[in-house]
């Protein structure tokens, strides 16, 4: 408690006295580091001409701890640096001081951008433990590769690896994907969406799946020895006929 008490007080001291005291201090304990050793919130590296070419800097305009390179008309062409919460990043820039490629770790995601961020541009990236890859035109995604590493297919039979075409943002128009016990399927979705046909090859059997964006209401199924059936569902998701062909014919 004695020691607490007498840490307040020569924080109390400092804030008093003002920052001559403060940088007092920091030059004494700085100085233990060798004569070598420069201080300065940044610092400017220029050419033989005299040209600003590179700056080290405690924190930039954008907030980053960072180190950037500028082209010889002054454009800034590249940046290595952090974030103020540590996120460490790293940006390209082409001549026109347009971004080209970045590249950021945040937690324990990974995203690289090549090309415009917001036009068109590869993701390539491990986003939730899983390894993605996206194409975007005009800043939307627009085609999506992902390897689901746990292997949990989702209700719409999207598996592992999964390829998806979008249309609107967000939405899925096609999804090709193998789900872990090594099954094919094929999902299209409408505009909204919505799963409206699916297809796959399971044990050895063949099933097309046509539904109302929100149920199966058409299955049309052929087994391993040829036999073939379909059946006819309501809007409840209920069986309402079956007809199988018989595969001695």
């Amino acid at each position: 408690m004695r020691r607490h008490g007498w840490l307040v007080g020569a924080m109390l001291a400092a804030s008093m006295l003002g920052g001559a005291v403060s940088n007092l201090l920091l030059t004494a304990r700085l100085g233990a580091q060798g004569p070598e050793v420069v201080t300065a919130p940044q610092v400017n590296i220029v050419d033989s001409a005299g040209q600003l070419r590179a700056v080290l800097a405690g924190e930039d305009e954008r907030g980053l701890t960072s180190l950037s390179f500028f082209g010889p008309d002054g454009a800034l062409r590249g940046v290595v640096g952090s974030e103020p919460d540590g996120t460490p990043v790293l940006q390209f820039n082409d001549g026109e001081g347009r971004v080209r490629l970045a590249a950021a770790v945040r937690g324990t995601e990974t995203v690289l951008t090549i090309g415009d961020e917001t036009s068109n541009n590869i993701l390539v990236g491990s986003l939730g433990g899983a390894p993605v890859i996206g194409l975007a035109q005009a800043g939307q995604t627009r085609m999506q590769l992902a390897l689901d590493t746990e292997g949990r297919p989702s209700l719409d039979l999207q598996g592992e690896p999964t390829l998806n075409l979008l249309g609107r943002p967000g939405q899925r128009a096609i999804g090709l994907s193998v789900d872990p016990s090594g099954s094919p399927f094929l999902s299209l979705y409408d505009s909204e969406g919505a799963p409206r046909v699916a297809m796959g090859a399971v044990q050895g059997t063949t099933v097309i799946n046509l539904g109302d964006g929100t149920r199966p209401r058409l299955v049309l199924g052929v087994t391993n020895d040829g036999q073939g059936t379909v059946g006819f569902y309501d809007a409840n998701g209920t069986l309402v006929r079956l007809e199988e062909a018989d595969a001695s014919r």
